[in-house]
Order: C-alpha cells, then structure tokens, then sequence
C-alpha cells in the first residue's frame, strides 16, 4: 500500500498564494465619521426646534388626522410675554397660531383660552347654566352654530375653532363675545 500525498486543491476562481485583502475602514475614520453624523444630526435638530414647534394630538377623530402638528415658532416681543404668562412653557403650535391671527394681543387671546379651556384642548365642551354649550379650543358657544357655514366638526378642529374665535374678535371689536374676559377671570392666567 503506497500513500500517496495530493496536492491541496485550489479552490475555482481563485488563485493558490494570493492572499485576498479585505476593505475595512479604519477604526478611526469610522470613529471621525460616527463623530460628524452625530454633529451634523444635532445641528439639524437644533436648528429644527429653533423654527418650528411640534405639538402632539390624538391621531384619530371623526376622520384620520395627523398625530403631530407642525408649526413655524413665532418669534415676536408678544410670543415671548404669551410664554412667559405659562411660566415659560413652549408655545404649542395652536397657541403660535392663535398668536398669529391675533397678534398684538396674542397675550390676552391665550389667556381667555386658558381661562375657558385650561388643558387645551380641541375636542372638548362645556355645559352653560343657559341650556347652550361651549365648544373646542376658544369655548365658541352653540348660538354660532345659527352661522351660514358654521358646524359643529369646524368648532372640533383647533384651527377652525381659531380662525372663527378670531372672527368674533375682528365683528365685536375686542373679547367681549368671551364671559371669562367680561369677568376679568383672564387676568390670573396674565404675568405682570
């Protein structure tokens, strides 16, 4: 019995004594890189949070909506006093458009808002001792309802609720459609 030793076979496509070299990057550029991602991540938040606020609402109502609101941060005297009045809480994104449509006096607009509906919410109602109900963000009152155009799912919406709350500011000339700015009760919710 002969033993015969064979040659170890070369494995196909590849050639016996070469050596295949691997692409690594090297550890410290990958640690240069993972160092600029981070950087470059939190300049872009950074400046995101500086523009714009973000505000989370239920994702679902009578029909799908958007679970965050995305807002441009409003940058003015009267924002930074409204801010200030929630003992310098953000401003979420319904209370930068509310500052929007009202402007000037933002302040006190947030402050009725607050004395009628103090979470803030858009989805929410209040009984009257008169028999009528008050209804979402501003607390628009049902005797509106008699509007042209007007329902119940547009007092529902925060926006909607805003822009006919601004509506009833520009018709009456001032707050005075508002029983908490007839009574004063606004002005706990006002800093000094």
């Amino acid at each position: 019995m002969s033993a015969t030793v064979s040659a170890p076979r070369a494995r196909k496509g590849k050639r016996p004594g070469r050596a295949r070299k691997r692409s690594r990057i090297p550890v410290k550029l990958a640690g240069i890189l993972a160092a600029w991602s981070i950087a470059i991540f939190a300049a872009a938040a950074w400046w995101f949070q500086s523009h714009y606020t973000l505000s989370f609402q239920w994702p679902l109502r009578v029909h799908a909506q958007s679970p965050i609101v995305i807002s441009e941060r409003l940058l003015s005297d009267v924002a930074a006093q409204a801010q200030a009045d929630q003992n310098g809480r953000r401003l979420s994104a319904w209370q930068q458009y509310a500052c929007r449509k009202f402007g000037a006096d933002c302040r006190v607009a947030l402050a009725i808002q607050r004395a009628e509906n103090s979470p803030g919410k858009c989805e929410v109602y209040h009984y009257n001792s008169n028999g009528t109900l008050d209804w979402g963000y501003f607390q628009i009152n049902t005797v509106h309802l008699e509007r042209p155009g007007l329902n119940l799912r547009d007092l529902l919406d925060c926006k909607a609720n805003i822009d006919f709350a601004y509506q009833l500011y520009v018709e009456k000339g001032g707050f005075s459609p508002w029983s908490t700015y007839e009574s004063g009760a606004y002005r706990q919710y006002m800093h000094p």
